[in-house]
């Protein structure tokens, strides 16, 4: 009954700092969008950053030819840019405009808050961990993928969830629990496969990180095994 008690309060925590995060960012990104852009600097489409005008530009571009030709001619990168892929879907089932990708913004920016809280609820109680999810929704970096057509958001999120993969591997090895690295590895892939999509080029990084991080950690378990075989 404890276990499960301290389950639901888990999960409310996590659903309560998601459902914040999410209204907070989109709310940012409307204010930014619509307010500060279009109507104080009267910028058209509420983007500001040149790469992301570009994905506009490229995402319209294929918006009109999926309506033309059909879904069959949609690429995830359409010369060499996922964001402006990703946006195109929002455009053409919606209005190819830039405020239709906010709610997905807000969404990838609310889960990788919640994955920041569970890594940090590792080291600390909820409260402190709580307050450094906090430093990272709010963070003022983070205006610029959360308002714009940007990469960043689902770079960070597929890195922290490579994070992930590895407490609960490391967790599952120690407490010899194979579910828990099923689920690691799960975490790992799903991660490595997002930042895939927005930086081909990091999934090299991230296996070479991998690697060696586990390269240490059976070396770090053989020498306490020997520590404790002596003792």
């Amino acid at each position: 009954m404890i276990k499960n008690s301290k389950n639901i309060l888990n999960e409310k925590i996590f659903l309560y700092f998601g459902i914040s995060t999410f209204i907070y960012a989109l709310c940012i990104g409307l204010i930014i969008q619509f307010f500060i852009l279009e109507t104080l600097f009267n910028i058209s489409g509420g983007l500001v950053v040149l790469d992301s005008v570009g994905f506009d530009a490229i995402a319209k571009e294929m918006s009109l030819a999926i309506k033309e030709r059909g879904w069959q001619v949609w690429e995830l990168r359409p010369k060499h840019s996922s964001p402006a892929g990703i946006a195109a879907i929002f455009y053409t089932l919606w209005t190819p405009q830039p405020y239709t990708l906010l709610p997905f913004n807000a969404l990838v920016h609310a889960l990788s808050g919640c994955v920041v809280v569970w890594i940090l609820s590792n080291f600390f109680s909820w409260k402190p961990a709580i307050i450094g999810g906090a430093i990272f929704v709010l963070n003022p970096a983070a205006m610029e993928w959360v308002a714009q057509i940007h990469r960043d958001g689902l770079f960070i999120f597929g890195n922290l969830l490579v994070l992930v993969c590895i407490f609960k591997f490391s967790d599952g090895f120690r407490s010899n629990k194979g579910k828990t690295m099923a689920w690691g590895l799960f975490w790992g892939m799903l991660g490595t496969v997002i930042v895939w999509v927005a930086r081909p080029y990091w999934v090299e990084v991230i296996s070479v990180s991998i690697l060696l991080w586990l390269i240490l950690f059976l070396l770090i378990n053989k020498f306490k095994n020997i520590e404790e075989y002596e003792n």
